[in-house]
C-alpha cells in the first residue's frame, strides 16, 4: 500500500501500513489544498478494503464491488465520492494481462484498488513528482483522469503490439499454412475480444464523467474526459478493423489447407488413374487359364512391359497437355 500525499509545493511518496492511515486522513482534513492518493495493488486483503471504506466513509456496497473480480466496467455516483471500475491491460511475457482497477474519487483523495503487483501509471508518478505540472496543481479529479488517461494509453500499446503480431501473421499464412498459425490466430482473435469487451462500457464511463453535475469532476477535467471518450472510439474502431483482418486471414488460412489438400488429392487421382490401365493388364495376365498364348512367347513378357509403360507414357502426356498437373 503507497500514498502520495501532495499539494502544488509539496509531495510525499511512501508505503505506508493500515495504522498510519487515520493520521493521514486527519492531516488532509487539516490541510486545505492537499490531495492524497492512497494505491493498493498486489491481491490486497479484504480487510484492508475494511478498514479504508470506513475511514473514508465509503458505502459497503462498494467494498463488495471492490472485492468482487471480473467487475463490468462502471461509474457510480454517491455524492460525496465517486466510485468507477476499469480494466488496465498490457502485456507481460507475450499474456495478455487483464486487471481490474477500482477507483474512489473525493473531493481530495483518491483510492485505486488494483489485483496485481505492477501497473502503467509510472508516467502519472513522473508527473506528480514536478513541481510545475498541472497534476500538482489540479486537483484529485485531474489525477483520475490522469489515471483513466494512463489506462487508455495501454489500450493503444496492446493495439500497437497485436498490429505488429496481425502483420506477421498475414506474412506467414501467405507463405506456408499450418495448424499452428490458425491457433495464433484464434488467440489473437480472442484477445481483441476482450478489448472490445472492456472498451465498449468504459467509453460510457467516460461519457458519463465528462457530464458529471455532482461536483467531484470539475469542467477542466470533463473536458479532458471527453477527450479519453474520443479515444476510445479510436479503439473500439481499431478493434474492429483488427477482427476482420483476422477473419480474412482465417478464410485465407482454410483456402489455403483446402488447397493444398486439393493438390495432394489431385496428385493421388492422376497416379491412380495411371495404374488402372496397368492394373488391368497385370490382371488378365495374372489369371490362371492354361491356353493364354502370349504366356508362351519368348516375346511375351518384354511386349506387355512396353505396352505398360507406353500407355503409362501417353497418359502422362495427356495429362500434361492438359495441364492438370
Amino acid at each position: 500500500m503507497s500514498i502520495a500525499f501532495y499539494d502544488e509545493q509539496n509531495l510525499l511518496e511512501k508505503k505506508v501500513t493500515l495504522e498510519e492511515l487515520p493520521a493521514l486522513k486527519a492531516r488532509l482534513d487539516k490541510e486545505p489544498g492537499s490531495h492524497l492518493w492512497l494505491n493498493l495493488d498486489d491481491d490486497f486483503e479484504d480487510q484492508a478494503v475494511e478498514v479504508i471504506c470506513q475511514l473514508f466513509g465509503v458505502h459497503p456496497l462498494v467494498q463488495e464491488d471492490i472485492v468482487v473480480k471480473n467487475q463490468r466496467p462502471k461509474v457510480e455516483d454517491y455524492e460525496h465520492y465517486i466510485f468507477t471500475v476499469a480494466k488496465m491491460l498490457y502485456y507481460r511475457e507475450q499474456e495478455l494481462i487483464q486487471e481490474q482497477v477500482s477507483f474512489i474519487v473525493g473531493k481530495n483523495f483518491l483510492i485505486t484498488f488494483g489485483e496485481q503487483r505492477g501497473d502503467v501509471f509510472d508516467p502519472v508518478r513522473a508527473r506528480l513528482r514536478k513541481t510545475i505540472s498541472l497534476a500538482r496543481r489540479e486537483g484529485s479529479d485531474y489525477l483520475f483522469y490522469s489515471l483513466m488517461d494512463s489506462i487508455v494509453e495501454g489500450y493503444f500499446r496492446v493495439l500497437e503490439q497485436m498490429g505488429e503480431r496481425i502483420d506477421l501473421l498475414e506474412d506467414r499464412v501467405m507463405k506456408s499454412t499450418s495448424n499452428e498459425e490458425h491457433k495464433e490466430i484464434r488467440n489473437t482473435k480472442k484477445d481483441l475480444l476482450y478489448i472490445h469487451k472492456h472498451s465498449w462500457p468504459l467509453r460510457e464511463v467516460t461519457a458519463w464523467l465528462s457530464k458529471e453535475e455532482g461536483g467531484i469532476i470539475g469542467s477542466t477535467a470533463q473536458l479532458y474526459f471527453r477527450d479519453i471518450n474520443s479515444q476510445l472510439v479510436q479503439v473500439i474502431d481499431t478493434t474492429e478493423t483488427y477482427r476482420e483482418v483476422l477473419s480474412g486471414l482465417i478464410d485465407i488460412n482454410l483456402s489455403n489447407i483446402s488447397y493444398r489438400l486439393n493438390e495432394v488429392m489431385k496428385v493421388l487421382t492422376i497416379i491412380s488413374t495411371i495404374f488402372i490401365p496397368l492394373t488391368f493388364i497385370a490382371g488378365v495376365y495374372g489369371m490362371n487359364f492354361k491356353y493364354m498364348p502370349e504366356l508362351y512367347k519368348e516375346w511375351g513378357y518384354p511386349v506387355v512391359w512396353v505396352i505398360m509403360l507406353a500407355i503409362a507414357a501417353g497418359m502422362v502426356y495427356f495429362f500434361k497437355k492438359k495441364k492438370w498437373f
